[in-house]
């Protein structure tokens, strides 16, 4: 029985930080702010470069 439940807790734990990475990508990819954009961050620069290369198509 407590094997189950540390399973659950484990599930859990990792669903949440799956969801909340997801949901960080998503907010990023369209044009959203995350938390951490007062400053350059990598997923901001890749988010540049990727509209700087459409326009100039």
């Amino acid at each position: 029985m407590k094997l189950l439940v540390n399973l659950l807790i484990i599930a859990a734990i990792i669903g949440l930080a799956v969801w909340v990475i997801i949901r960080t990508f998503k907010k990023v990819k369209t044009g959203g702010k995350c938390a951490a954009c007062d400053y350059d961050c990598e997923l901001k620069q890749l988010k540049n470069r990727q509209t700087r290369q459409h326009l100039t198509l």
